[in-house]
């Protein structure tokens, strides 16, 4: 059973204590991300993400604060959203005394040198380069700048070139003091936790007073233009395979209720090899390699999503498989084997991901973040199990609304030759 509580200074920490592992995860996450940033700093966020990895006061440079996590063995990283941040080490149990100073030395008193900060903005926009070079990896920023034009969640993660090149330092720290206050600041560590962890957190977590009364406000959602010819974006890219993507407005943190029943639906529509849209695409007509579908979720919104990617003759083709399947989802109710074999489905693939101490407290730290009281995996299974086909439906039902569908394509394709 896992612990939560709070340190004097206001940190706020969960321990999941895992039994028969080696190994033990430290993650701290911050619930700030580009949705906060203002116009002028876009891809801020991602930036200090970097530059926390640039020498502490104790560790006075890249090569020194990396070489002492690399011999430990370590898996290290860290990683920005929308509305978070987040920065771990996982290692050996014997370790995780090395790993919390680390730690919690590049969040509380790295250096932020000058020359440093602007060395890495050249690295940082050859990382957006990739991203836009790569339609894999690129199709969720278009799709996401598509349903939410006009609003922050619409923007890169990272920002733009030109924003990445005119950060000034003065502007960063204020950004940084703003947000990584530790009463803003959320520490798990899950694996090998004993008697020794609560005392190993405090000395290094709890020593740094709180100054600052963070403000977690942001601008609301909203949505890009409802006109059918603003509801498709197609970005011409001389490829072989077009990648595109299918959304609809979805569910929010706050929707929590109706979560597992999305999930289950999820799974019966493109969730696995013997999915509804895997079948249908690629089994029964050789459309893609790959078809699935998902959902992402925001404080006050979200969406859920098809992504296929397909030869650029076959898109309309598959388009209209797509819309079929989902018809099929909003007109009728899924069998009862399909809903049995979704939550086998569910049950499998979160039991054999937890266990991974980095899954756990990944787990643990968005159910802190977002939503007002922590969740286990084990209740969230249970809910699973209770959702009907009736419930299935009546969420495909309120999330498949064919005047709210998005299309972003990136691929050989022109945008009057889509129909949909």
């Amino acid at each position: 059973m896992y612990k939560q509580y709070t340190l004097p200074n206001k940190v706020s920490v969960v321990l999941v204590p895992q039994a028969d592992t080696q190994s033990i995860t430290t993650l701290v996450m911050y619930p700030v991300g580009s949705r906060y940033e203002p116009q002028k700093l876009r891809g801020v966020s991602h930036y200090i993400e970097h530059i926390m990895f640039k020498g502490t006061q104790k560790r006075k440079s890249t090569f020194v604060l990396t070489r002492e996590i690399d011999r430990l063995g370590a898996q290290y990283n860290a990683f920005t959203g929308k509305e978070y941040t987040g920065y771990y080490i996982k290692v050996g149990k014997d370790y995780a005394k090395t790993a919390v100073d680390i730690l919690s030395d590049m969040l509380f008193h790295s250096l932020f040198d000058p020359k440093e900060m602007e060395r890495e903005k050249g690295p940082i926009v050859e990382e957006l380069k990739m991203y836009r070079d790569n339609p894999l990896m690129n199709i969720d920023n278009i799709f996401e700048e598509l349903l939410f034009d006009g609003s922050p969640l619409g923007r890169d993660i990272g920002g733009t070139d030109t924003h990445v090149m005119s950060y000034q330092r003065a502007d960063v720290l204020a950004y940084k003091k703003k947000y990584y206050d530790p009463s803003n600041m959320t520490v798990v560590m899950a694996g090998a936790v004993d008697e020794k962890t609560e005392e190993l957190i405090l000395a290094h977590f709890g020593a740094e007073p709180s100054k600052e009364k963070v403000s977690r406000s942001y601008k609301p959602s909203c949505f890009g233009s409802p006109a059918r010819e603003d509801r498709l974006t197609v970005q011409h890219k001389s490829t072989d395979q077009a990648q595109m993507m299918i959304g609809y407005p979805g569910l929010s943190y706050a929707d929590e209720e109706y979560l597992p029943a999305a999930d289950v639906m999820n799974t019966i529509l493109g969730g696995s090899m013997s999915s509804r849209l895997f079948i249908q695409i690629r089994e029964r007509r050789g459309l893609a390699y790959t078809v699935r579908s998902g959902s992402d979720h925001f404080r006050d919104t979200g969406y859920v999503y098809v992504r296929a990617a397909v030869d650029p003759k076959n898109i309309n083709k598959t388009i209209s498989v797509i819309q079929s399947e989902i018809k099929k989802m909003v007109e009728k109710s899924v069998t009862a084997r399909e809903l049995s074999d979704a939550k086998t489905h569910i049950r499998g693939a979160l039991t054999l991901d937890m266990e991974d101490s980095s899954s756990q407290a990944n787990w643990f730290a968005k159910e802190a973040l977002f939503y007002p009281r922590i969740a286990t995996p084990d209740q969230y299974l249970e809910r699973v199990d209770g959702v009907t086909q009736a419930e299935v439906q009546k969420i495909a039902k309120r999330l498949f609304k064919p005047s709210e569908m998005r299309i972003a394509i990136i691929g050989n394709v022109k945008k009057q030759d889509v129909f949909f």
